[in-house]
């Protein structure tokens, strides 16, 4: 990879983090949990990272979350 396409990943990856915080925190109900917007901000981030892949991503939020990334909208954070 790139250093340029390094920084445009990290410039996305900041922009879809900001984004899925809000979402996290708005469209939900009841609110979840705090702990829960953690662990699924760290495995986007590591996503966004290259540090696991779509499958990995899954299996990470599979700890506190049943419904796969195309419910309730996780597939717009998903990279092209």
């Amino acid at each position: 990879m790139s250093k340029q396409d390094l920084i445009e990943r990290t410039i996305e990856s900041n922009g879809l983090a900001s984004s899925l915080q809000i979402h996290l925190s708005s469209n939900f109900y009841p609110p979840l949990p705090g702990w829960v917007k953690q662990i699924f901000g760290d495995a986007f981030n590591q996503y966004w990272a290259g540090m696991i892949d779509e499958e990995g991503l899954e299996k990470e939020l599979s700890r506190v979350y049943v419904g796969g990334l195309y419910k309730y909208g996780f597939d717009n954070y998903l990279l092209d």
